[in-house]
């Protein structure tokens, strides 16, 4: 299909923008206005259908309607019919696309401002008969909250000139979308204002759940998909449907139901029921939606500052005390030196008077390392025989065996030995060693381990070695303090 690239003399060709099943939209732009205007053509295939006369003529009807794009010009150039309507925004399945499924304040939100849109258009005499996701647009620029409703090319006048409702039928051809069709367009009625609104709620519930019941049906091919869909939507209860969304919208569909074809539906009683649901829910109606902007936190000046000051002491903290410092915590304090490397922390048990009740002892495995300061405070011991594994930390984060001191290097190697020729009985480490569950790391070089024990004693916690064999590791027996 090939299309000019100006329209009436004045509005240009731009780009195209969709495609539906019985047109192409092109966005254009009015030289004399210097506005973005909509360039609806007619499908080459569908010429016959003429959708696009019909179109024309409901939108005449509801010239000037809020909610109704307006029309700017009409006519046929290369034998195609041809019309010019206001630009507007993205569809609600377009933000479906990035959302999945709508809020309930979203979705009672824009159930609101359609049911309003359609009761302008219905007090015209028109039934849209197409309602459906791609079919609701938001405005642009002043109007990105405002609702629009598009594409008439299958709606219909249903009040004669005089203003009378024309009669109703049966048998007639469904018509609509098999997704989001009111019962009646499965029966082959002639759908009215009513269903228009069964259509709203079907989308509505779209919105919320992600899908509808009847969608992806197994083993059911085109021709059939129609039928089976209406008879699922007749048998299912209105309770069920709307399970899991505000019981308002059941209220809603079950009202619907019981009106006839001629029927003028409470347009107050059915967005009274969305302002209903959304006070039982502590909604603020604020024309505010899911995929709007969220506004940046700001930080107030003394706010940041305090932030920062937090910052700093902090990093204070957690930075890693020279070899002197250590030395002089530890004269003072003995059980409380604390050394930290990079995030890891080795410490001293606290003193006795500082432990809450009952006292320090290895069968006290259940309670759990409590956080104080920044630092893990060692409470318990994790079980009876903890597996002990010698500065295997203090490797991993920061040295390599080439940096290591000598006397650390040293220790490595030993440990290493005794763990694979010394220790046919399962011990652990710390036990072929002759003490067991010590809380000091050995990677303390510089202060002798006996030392470490009797300042231990001295802040009376009671030290459980094992005796070891003389015969084990001669080169590592322990002298008594």
């Amino acid at each position: 299909m090939q299309t000019a690239s100006i329209f009436n003399g004045k509005y240009v060709v731009q780009k195209k923008i969709s495609s539906g099943s019985f047109g192409v939209v092109l966005l254009g732009r009015d030289k004399d206005r210097n506005i973005d205007v909509a360039i609806k053509i007619e499908k080459e295939e569908n010429e016959e259908v003429r959708s696009l006369e019909r179109e024309v003529q409901v939108l005449e009807r509801l010239n000037g309607i809020e909610g109704v794009p307006k029309l700017y010009w009409h006519g046929e150039q290369d034998e195609y019919n041809v019309i010019v309507m206001q630009i507007l925004g993205k569809d609600l399945s377009y933000y479906l696309k990035g959302k999945k499924r709508f809020s309930f304040k979203t979705t009672i939100q824009l159930g609101i401002q359609i049911v309003k849109v359609l009761e302008r258009i219905h007090n015209k005499g028109v039934v849209h008969r197409d309602l459906k996701p791609e079919n609701v647009l938001f405005g642009i620029d002043d109007e990105c909250s405002k609702i629009y409703v598009v594409d008439f090319g299958i709606s219909k006048i249903y009040r004669d000139k005089n203003g009378n409702i024309h009669p109703f039928r049966d048998n007639t051809s469904f018509i609509g979308t098999t997704r989001y069709a009111s019962i009646a367009a499965h029966k082959g009625y002639e759908l009215s204002r009513k269903d228009d609104i069964e259509s709203l709620i079907y989308v509505l519930l779209y919105f919320m759940k992600g899908q509808l019941p009847w969608q992806n049906m197994q083993n059911v091919n085109d021709e059939e998909r129609t039928t089976k869909v209406g008879e699922m939507k007749m048998s299912l209860d209105s309770k069920e449907l709307c399970k899991d969304v505000p019981n308002e919208f059941a209220i809603i569909l079950e009202y619907l139901k019981q009106l006839q074809y001629q029927s003028e539906p409470n347009y107050n009683f059915v967005y009274q029921q969305f302002e209903k649901a959304a006070e039982n829910l502590g909604i603020q109606l604020d024309n505010s939606f899911d995929w709007d902007t969220q506004q940046p936190m700001k930080i107030s000046q003394g706010a940041h500052s305090e932030i920062m000051q937090r910052s700093t002491t902090l990093n204070q903290q957690l930075q890693l005390p020279s070899t002197g410092e250590m030395k002089k915590s530890l004269d003072k304090q003995g059980s409380n030196l604390i050394r930290q490397m990079s995030n890891n922390q080795f410490l001293a048990p606290p003193q006795s008077n500082q432990l809450q009740p009952p006292a320090l002892k290895r069968q006290d495995s259940s309670q759990q390392p409590s956080i104080v300061s920044g630092s893990v405070m060692l409470s318990t011991y994790n079980s009876i025989k903890p597996k002990y594994q010698a500065s295997q930390l203090g490797l991993d984060v920061k040295f390599s065996v080439d940096t290591l001191p000598k006397e650390l290097s040293q220790r490595r190697r030993e440990v290493s030995e005794l763990k694979n020729d010394h220790n046919p009985n399962n011990e652990t480490i710390g036990e072929t060693l002759g003490y067991r569950d010590s809380i000091f790391e050995e990677n303390f070089d510089e202060i002798p381990l006996s030392k470490k024990y009797g300042i231990l004693q001295q802040q009376g916690v009671n030290i459980y070695r094992k005796q070891i064999n003389s015969s084990a590791s001669p080169n590592r027996q322990k002298k008594k303090n």
